[in-house]
């Protein structure tokens, strides 16, 4: 059963891809019609493409026939109201006749397809070639000159004064000692007591929290 059913499936696939190769021709592929009146051909001469179809229809009361010169194709007997057709798959004049009416002549034209000349492909643009353009010229500003400076006129000496030369005579001639009063150094022990205060509480505040810790540790 399976065997079957993977044959069936083969052979569906094989008609499918037959039929998507056929859609081209098919698409490009035409019908011509050639009536079959009055004991003629009409028109007599057509021309078709290669892969095209001519159809003849017996438009007459009585039989005739489509028959090639070279034996291409043969239609046999067309009776009155029926018609044949013919594929013609290559290029070439085609000359042919009514076996039945010898006097019936008629001529099918078949042109090659034509393959589109391929265009070359156009060079690519060559891109613009940038300007450069040169750099602005910096003008140079040459500092002033600075003139010669005057020097300094030198300050004139001072000259003593005859008041403090009389001071300093007096000074001089005084007899009586002049009392020196000494102020002795401040210790350095006034500086330190506030760093002394300051230990003793961070000390105190360490010790509290110490013991808060432990306090709750247990």
């Amino acid at each position: 059963m399976a065997m079957r059913r993977a044959a069936v499936a083969w052979a569906a696939a094989l008609v499918i891809s037959c039929g998507l190769l056929a859609l081209p021709l098919v698409a490009l592929a035409a019908t011509s019609a050639v009536n079959i009146q009055n004991s003629a051909f009409a028109p007599p001469t057509i021309t078709v493409r290669v892969g095209d179809t001519v159809t003849w229809t017996n438009r007459d009361a009585f039989s005739h026939t489509s028959t090639s010169d070279t034996g291409a194709w043969d239609s046999h007997v067309v009776t009155a109201g029926s018609s044949f057709s013919f594929m013609f798959a290559s290029a070439g004049t085609f000359a042919y006749h009514c076996a039945i009416h010898s006097f019936m002549h008629g001529t099918i034209v078949v042109q090659a397809v034509s393959t589109p000349t391929p265009q070359p492909t156009p060079p690519p643009t060559p891109l613009p070639t940038p300007v450069r353009t040169a750099p602005p010229t910096i003008a140079v500003t040459v500092p002033p000159t600075l003139g010669p400076t005057d020097e300094p006129t030198a300050a004139p000496t001072a000259t003593a004064s005859p008041t403090t030369a009389a001071v300093e005579t007096l000074v001089a001639a005084s007899q009586s000692p002049v009392a020196v009063q000494v102020t002795p150094p401040p210790t350095s022990s006034g500086a330190l007591n506030p760093i002394l205060i300051g230990a003793a509480a961070l000390a105190v505040v360490a010790l509290g929290a110490i013991a808060f810790f432990v306090a709750r540790r247990s």
